[in-house]
């Protein structure tokens, strides 16, 4: 969205939040950064839409998975689509904090803040729908603690694109690197939901050794490259859930639009606040063979709305 009235923007945004950009990304004036703030925030809405299909699939599988290994203890559903949190929540095998979660949805609470049972119940779809990505996390590493859930068998069946031959290989030491996967993961997500700049990218340790695996990125190329590698690791992830869907993100204009925000010349055209040209329809069709060719983000506005062309993608 390419503001109106600079001046007013930026105040609105705050010289304080606008300076970690200047100080950065060695920028020389307000307007400049004020592009590489609209280049974060775009390059956020691009991550926020690939983190959203991974967070679909992970927690289906999940679900999927807990469903058929504690499909006898069932009081709703069927064999891959059941309520096993509620078997879990009965033998006190989840976290106060996870099982709180679920009864945000499967209860109400009295006047007297008794909890009461909603009716109709919600089905398992709506209960496991209503639940945040740092819930699967946080479910995996108290069960995996207290033996209560075999994440072998989970991880084995659910993970079919994952290399690994036999359940086995999901030891902990494979269950903490998966982990570490999943924070990277929900840390992006809840830095991009707080507004806040995605290329800070800090020291990652090791919850158990605390062995550094990722160093602080300190330049914008290191950030930059960061940015793509997590991209990268993120696909991977969910290729081990589902090749098709991550063959069907690869192939989408919303990786392609993702690699073209993550070089040089869209930083440099977001920098100069040159990234949007606002046409009618007919002078977009005049001048189809340059904007395909363009680096430029451009506006088609008619009566009907706004359709925007983004680069690499047309």
């Amino acid at each position: 969205m390419k503001p109106n009235n600079i001046s007013e923007t930026i105040n609105t945004i705050s010289s304080d939040r606008l300076n970690s950009y200047r100080n950065y990304f060695n920028l020389k004036s307000d307007e400049e950064c004020l592009g590489v703030y609209l280049w974060n925030d775009a390059l956020s809405a691009s991550f926020f839409k690939l983190i959203s299909i991974f967070k679909v699939a992970l927690r289906n599988t999940i679900h999927r998975e807990l469903s058929r290994q504690f499909e006898t203890h069932r009081q709703q559903g069927h064999a891959f689509d059941n309520d096993w949190y509620e078997h879990l929540i009965a033998q006190n095998h989840l976290h106060p904090k996870t099982t709180d979660l679920i009864r945000k949805v499967t209860h109400l609470r009295s006047r007297r803040r008794k909890l009461v049972k909603k009716n109709p119940v919600p089905t398992p779809g709506k209960v496991i729908a209503a639940q945040s990505f740092g819930f699967w996390s946080f479910l995996i590493t108290h069960t995996s603690a207290n033996n209560t859930v075999d994440w072998q068998k989970v991880l084995f069946n659910g993970l079919k694109g994952h290399f690994a031959l036999h359940s086995t290989y999901w030891s902990q030491d494979a269950l903490d690197d998966l982990l570490i996967r999943l924070s990277q993961v929900n840390e992006l997500r809840n830095r991009i939901a707080h507004h806040e700049p995605i290329w800070k990218f800090t020291e990652i340790k090791h919850h158990r050794t605390n062995h550094v695996i990722y160093p602080a990125a300190t330049t914008p190329e290191e950030s930059i490259q960061r940015m793509k590698t997590l991209n990268d690791r993120l696909c991977r992830l969910l290729g081990w859930i589902s090749e098709d869907r991550r063959s069907d993100y690869l192939e989408s204009h919303y990786k392609a639009h993702f690699d073209w925000l993550t070089s040089l010349e869209a930083h440099n055209v977001y920098k100069a606040l040159s990234y949007s040209n606002m046409l009618t329809p007919t002078q977009a069709k005049r001048q189809f063979n340059t904007i395909i060719k363009s680096s430029k983000v451009y506006e088609v506005v008619s009566k009907r709305g706004v359709v925007t062309i983004l680069p690499g993608i047309v």
